[in-house]
């Protein structure tokens, strides 16, 4: 028994009956058109993820400690302070810079050294503001008294590791060296 093929039919359909049916594809142009609108689309989509187009924040604060100079004999057990206050820089202090649309205030710092972690707020009645970038307080010391107490007494040319908390809830990571 022979099989012939036709070019005319599709299991036992011929081309023109499936036609009849109503079946017909989309135009080589409408197709060309909606190809390019979805690479448009998805291609703006993933420039604004990469690029951070969308979903970045015009007025926020980027706070960074950028120096810390902290003397070992300001940090001892045998001092009594846990507060810190800000102005110039001057003893053993902390510097923070903000390259942010927006200003913050800082709340806590700690000190991490030889397993232990010492927690310091700021002085009563004292602000410490870090201000926008370009304003005069766009740089802030927070100086640390020589009464800052440790829970081990610090050596100079110890490494000491920490953090600076901000009204925004934002903790910025520092280490340093005793001098």
């Amino acid at each position: 028994m022979k099989v012939s093929r036709c070019p005319s039919s599709h299991r036992g359909v011929t081309f023109r009956a499936a036609h009849a049916r109503g079946r017909r594809a989309i135009s080589p142009i409408v197709a060309t058109v909606l190809i390019v609108a979805v690479t448009l689309v998805a291609s703006v989509a993933i420039a604004g993820f990469v690029f951070g187009v969308f979903g970045t924040s015009t007025n926020s604060a980027q706070v960074a400690v950028t120096a810390a100079s902290l003397r070992s004999a300001d940090f001892l057990t045998t001092n009594a302070g846990i507060t810190f206050t800000c102005g110039a820089a001057s003893g053993s202090f902390l510097t923070l810079s903000n390259t942010g649309t927006a200003g913050s205030q800082v709340t806590a710092a700690t000190i991490n050294w030889a397993g232990q972690t010492n927690s310091y707020s700021l002085a009563v009645g004292s602000t410490c503001t870090v201000g926008a970038s370009g304003s005069a307080s766009a740089t802030q010391n927070m100086l640390f008294s020589s009464a800052k107490m440790l829970t081990v007494s610090a050596t100079a040319g110890g490494t000491f590791t920490g953090s600076v908390t901000l009204a925004s809830g934002a903790v910025l990571i520092f280490t340093g060296t005793f001098q």
